[in-house]
């Protein structure tokens, strides 16, 4: 049982029932305690509006990071936002984030939570125990058949480790929403987030019985969404301009 360490958050959308059975039975097979369900934020059910007040644009409607992203994306995103506000507002220092269709692939013992939390500085780190795309083979530090090792590319956000330095830089850079939270490379350099991860990783998505929620767009379907927000925001200042002219004429 890890409850004394760190706080476990969950992100689930509340209408997803069984994939939070599944993420439940999970932790529990892991004798893990100590955890927050926080609910996602369902970006398909937001509007053209609430789109706009959460993502990033300067006065001319313009994303300069150059990242396109569909609802659910965005809404993942705002999900992720929640949790690092949960965790600065906590009195944890670090907090292991799990999607609610992760699963543990090995037992996630005392040894190796001990391994991973003893890892962890004062400066910003992520510690991802899933599937890693790219690292330096070199590791940082060993513990049984286990490595820390320094990670230069990889995504998905269905778990990791996270401390409160890093949740503080991520949020002050991606509020509002400029990119996916698992744009990590971008977290390293706007932020300073050191990423490291474990070899090998522990847990994965269960992507047979659950498929994701968030849908990516192809090319042609972003430019005509990013089009459209961006015609919505120019008549909008549009009308702003009428409605202060009229004021003062």
């Amino acid at each position: 049982m890890f409850n004394q360490d760190f706080i476990v958050y969950v992100v689930n959308m509340k209408k997803d029932i069984k994939r939070k059975h599944h993420i439940i039975n999970e932790l529990t097979k892991q004798q893990i305690k100590n955890y927050e369900i926080i609910e996602a934020v369902d970006g398909s059910l937001m509007n053209e509006k609430e789109i706009l007040n959460e993502t990033f644009s300067d006065e001319n409607g313009f994303n300069k990071w150059n990242v396109e992203m569909s609802n659910g994306e965005i809404g993942c995103s705002l999900s992720h936002v929640k949790v690092y506000k949960k965790l600065i507002e906590s009195k944890y220092n670090i907090a292991l984030i799990l999607e609610d269709d992760a699963v543990f692939l090995k037992p996630f013992s005392k040894i190796l939570s001990n391994f991973i939390l003893s890892s962890f500085s004062n400066k910003k780190q992520i510690i991802l125990i899933s599937e890693i795309r790219e690292f330096y083979k070199k590791p940082i530090k060993k513990i049984n058949n286990y490595e820390l090792v320094k990670v230069t590319n990889a995504f998905f956000t269905h778990s990791y480790f996270i401390n409160k330095p890093a949740a503080k830089a991520i949020l002050s850079f991606n509020y509002p929403v400029k990119t996916t939270p698992d744009n990590f490379l971008f977290f390293h350099l706007y932020c300073g987030v050191k990423l490291l991860g474990l070899n090998p990783f522990i847990t994965t998505q269960d992507k047979k019985n659950h498929k994701t929620n968030i849908t990516i767009l192809d090319t042609n379907k972003k430019r005509v969404k990013l089009l459209k927000r961006k015609i919505f925001k120019l008549k909008i200042k549009i009308l702003k301009y009428f409605i202060a002219f009229g004021t003062h004429s």
